[in-house]
């Protein structure tokens, strides 16, 4: 059959091995959108130049913001992203802050550590350690357990997760000077707090010392690895 349209079967061959490296170097650099093949070296990556933690490259870095708001827009572009199931964004005068919880629509996005408890759900309960305790706090978005994943530290999101995230929010917000990106369940939690009080129309300068101090802790105020 094959040699019916004219072409060798060796013809065949070749260009089974052409689609197929193809396809292998998109899984190797994270091309695909729904594959962003954690733990490939950033340096063979053909992202470009890293977009978040930017200032961190080259020194210690102060998260002395004097401004604080929910950006609803950024919010809302960044969860549309492949492998993001919630986003909560906050932007300063000058950075953006990026809280996530992570979904199955993607691949490598973060190792392969589960954080998330979700035992519960096949015998039918919400808190498989405490199956007659179904309550959570409003302001509580994700409290480990039946629920979407977590990542501890942001280190362990994959280099083109991340990138993928500060390239838009770059591209949306120009005037970002930097983006921080973090799936810490703690983080993403007190960020979910701060967001319900913009909903009810309240300002988040009350809360800007609180911020800060949060963010630095997780995000941290020292120069980080190449590979971070």
């Amino acid at each position: 059959m094959l040699r019916k349209i004219g072409l060798p079967i060796y013809g065949w061959l070749f260009l089974v091995l052409i689609v197929s490296g193809c396809a292998e170097k998109g899984r190797l650099y994270g091309k695909s959108p729904d594959n962003y093949n954690y733990g490939s070296p950033q340096q063979n990556s053909t992202d470009g130049l890293r977009a978040y933690q930017t200032q961190q490259l080259y020194g210690p870095v102060s998260h002395n913001n004097k401004k604080l708001e929910y950006n609803q827009f950024l919010s809302n572009q960044v969860n549309a992203i492949n492998g993001v199931n919630t986003a909560i964004v906050m932007t300063t005068d000058q950075n953006a802050y990026v809280a996530l919880m992570i979904d199955s629509t993607a691949v490598g996005t973060k190792g392969s550590t589960k954080e998330t408890n979700n035992q519960g759900t096949a015998k039918g309960f919400y808190n498989d350690t405490e199956p007659f305790n179904d309550v959570q706090p409003s302001n509580v978005l994700n409290s480990g357990v039946n629920s979407y994943e977590t990542a501890a530290h942001h280190s362990m999101l994959s280099h083109s997760f991340k990138q993928t995230i500060a390239e838009k929010v770059r591209k949306l917000q120009p005037n970002v000077m930097d983006v921080y990106i973090s799936a810490n369940r703690d983080f993403l939690n007190k960020m979910n707090a701060y967001a319900q009080e913009s909903w009810k129309g309240n300002s988040l300068m009350p809360r800007l010392t609180d911020f800060n101090q949060t963010v630095e802790r997780v995000f941290g105020t020292a120069q980080v690895p190449a590979g971070d």
